[in-house]
């Protein structure tokens, strides 16, 4: 595993980020799209969630306060109150956990295999993992940036960690993200001075072109995939 300290929108930085942040759209459509999920995970009132990868906790208020709310990143991040390991495991038990949310951070791990395994390990038969990783986006190291997927490719790496995809949407579709990479080609090619100007421009045809996006496109390719995957339930010996 790598680094966790990437970008975590939350509700609360919706209200601070201005029209002409150059990525004013996914802000505000990622932390909604999130807490809508999240009230799929089934998370019983004294449940215990692991969020793997909890950088500064942007969706903590999405769980009951009653929840174990196992806070897992790397050393250094004053909120973790689990560090994972230099090898990406987590000192977690074995079928422990209700709920794993994973969000932007399956992009920036070393190995995707390891981290999906770890999410299987700790989850218990039944409980339920959110997670969101980007589909189409521009590098932005942070302080790496190893991996993209399309919607089959992060679908197939799901099944592979013994986890079965029971939703899975896109958010901000393809037209919608061709507006998006316009922007961010021509951007800083730009005065200083006129980029807020051009960027509020290009993020109002984001988000116009976004809403008129069907489901089924925007399932197919986005800018970022979210997904809840559910871990099967113990066999039942006869």
């Amino acid at each position: 595993m790598t680094s966790t300290s990437r970008f975590q929108p939350n509700r609360g930085d919706v209200r601070r980020f201005r029209r002409s942040n150059p990525l004013a759209h996914i802000i505000r459509e990622l932390p909604s799209r999130i807490e809508r999920l999240a009230a799929e995970l089934r998370c019983p009132p004294d449940g215990r969630v692991l969020d793997y990868g909890c950088a500064d906790l942007p969706y903590r208020g999405f769980f009951p306060a009653t929840v174990e709310y196992l806070a897992a990143d790397l050393a250094g991040n004053p909120q973790a109150t689990v560090l994972v390991g230099d090898d990406g495991t987590l000192p977690v038990a074995d079928g422990s956990v209700d709920v794993v949310l994973s969000t932007q951070v399956l992009e920036h791990v070393s190995d995707p295999v390891v981290y999906l395994g770890e999410c299987h390990r700790v989850m218990r038969p039944g409980a339920r993992m959110l997670l969101s990783t980007h589909g189409f986006m521009t590098y932005h190291p942070d302080p790496v940036d190893l991996w993209r997927w399309t919607c089959a490719g992060l679908q197939e790496a799901i099944a592979r960690s013994g986890l079965d995809v029971v939703r899975f949407e896109g958010i901000m579709g393809l037209t919608a993200t061709g507006f998006q990479f316009v922007q961010d080609g021509v951007l800083y090619r730009l005065p200083r001075r006129i980029r807020p100007v051009f960027a509020g421009a290009m993020q109002a045809l984001v988000m116009l072109a976004d809403r008129y996006e069907s489901d089924e496109i925007r399932d197919r390719n986005a800018l970022v995939f979210a997904l809840i995957a559910e871990k099967p339930a113990a066999a039942v010996t006869p």
